[in-house]
């Protein structure tokens, strides 16, 4: 059962990042509109397409008037001829063809690292105590439990939904407008790029997917073993954790960010950052750094903190030490981690937005910064849409998996 678990979310985490390393594929894109006269327009939805702005830059246009004469154009915009011409008007440039996938491949990133973790605990508890580790817990209906925080997911979502249009309201956006626009999940377009906000939000998704995907991963499956080590009396590895976590507050994911860039990109110029232009491999090892350095630290000391405190009850019934720590400690723990780690999850996406800013890494906090140097209204105002709807999104993921695992809540 519990390699079973385990087996599940490596899938899960595994298809995860192969979906979000998929999104952020680029190939060229070329299309064409033709006609006659004296206004040459570009190809209709061409605004709609996922182009990589991030990544690969504006695409760029020219016109080829009656077969001959070749305009390049500066931007992409309808063309102004000084008499009635034959016209091709050709857009050139690179889209991530898959990027809608992108958030599928961020659902199940976390999908597989909580029920990982879980996994990772009870694996753990059956090698140490065998049968010992088995228990039992009686709940109530899991469907109205589920139910119910789909409830609170619904009214959250529409609160969130109220302030974007109150904040469009504000700036003279039309309300029935707004509304419409959230119930297609098009969020308008981008007065920098002059293309559709959504296919930005989605490009951009997918590389911050990924960025976050392999950090939080790594975060959550190592733990556990380093608390283990610790428990079963590596007094290095404990030392290690318990200042781990004020070395990690201290150097913060952007200041680790900034001493990376300086000694491995400007002072040794061994790696790349910006974005990807080669392999993208190289590229993604100095953010993972800066992400996970700190975190692997803070959220493991959690879990230490948590196993050193032994209730007094569970002392007075003479349990053994094993007993113990793999049993009431750590299950109870695995539970009490699971309701905050959507919470770690959130906090390292914050950690993200700022670490991709650093790097120029074309993703959402990338994103975001270029909406607030140009004065993008839109582009902010999706950035925050999708990072308040991801938040809302996994923690309702969370407690159903919470209710799962401890059929206790849903009493």
């Amino acid at each position: 059962m519990k390699i079973g678990i385990l087996l599940f979310s490596t899938i899960l985490l595994s298809s995860g990042i192969i979906i979000s390393a998929v999104s952020t594929i680029t190939k060229q894109c070329e299309l064409v509109n033709y006609g006659y006269g004296s206004v040459a327009n570009p190809p209709q939805y061409w605004r709609e397409e996922l182009w990589s702005v991030l990544n690969k830059g504006m695409p760029s246009a020219y016109v080829i008037l009656n077969g001959t004469r070749i305009v390049n154009l500066s931007n992409v915009s309808s063309v102004q001829l000084n008499s009635s011409y034959f016209y091709v008007y050709v857009i050139k440039g690179y889209v991530q063809p898959y990027a809608y996938l992108s958030p599928i491949g961020l659902l199940l990133i976390f999908l597989g690292t909580a029920t990982g973790f879980r996994g990772m605990i009870l694996l753990i508890q059956e090698r140490a105590l065998g049968e010992l580790s088995k228990g039992y817990a009686v709940g109530g209906s899991i469907y109205k439990y589920v139910i119910k925080r789909l409830a609170s997911f619904v009214i959250s979502m529409m609160i969130v939904s109220s302030v974007v249009i109150i904040l469009e309201a504000i700036h003279g956006v039309c309300i029935t407008k707004s509304i419409s626009e959230l119930i297609t999940f098009s969020m308008g377009y981008s007065r920098h790029y002059g293309i559709s906000v959504t296919s930005l939000l989605l490009t951009s998704l997918a590389f911050t997917s990924l960025l976050t995907g392999i950090a939080f991963a790594l975060t959550v499956y190592l733990s556990p073993f380093l608390v283990m080590k610790a428990i079963l009396g590596s007094s290095v590895i404990n030392s290690l954790l318990r200042r781990w976590k004020y070395i990690g507050n201290a150097l913060a994911s952007w200041v680790i960010a900034i001493g990376l860039i300086y000694l491995f990109h400007v002072y040794l110029n061994v790696l790349p950052i910006g974005s990807p232009k080669g392999h993208l491999i190289y590229y993604l090892i100095l953010p993972l750094v800066s992400l996970f350095f700190p975190f692997i630290g803070i959220f493991a000391n959690r879990i230490l903190l948590s196993v050193s405190k032994v209730p007094q009850e569970f002392i007075a019934k003479g349990l053994s030490r094993d007993v113990l720590v793999f049993r009431h400690i750590l299950g109870n723990l695995t539970v009490v981690t699971l309701s905050s780690i959507s919470a770690a999850f959130v906090e390292m996406l914050i950690a993200e937005f700022l670490v991709e800013a650093i790097f120029a890494w074309p993703g959402l906090g990338y994103l975001i910064r270029i909406g607030v140097d140009y004065d993008d209204f839109k582009i902010v105002e999706g950035v925050l849409m999708i990072y308040s709807s991801i938040v809302i999104f996994s923690n309702f993921i969370a407690d159903v998996i919470y209710g799962i695992i401890d059929p206790r809540v849903t009493r």
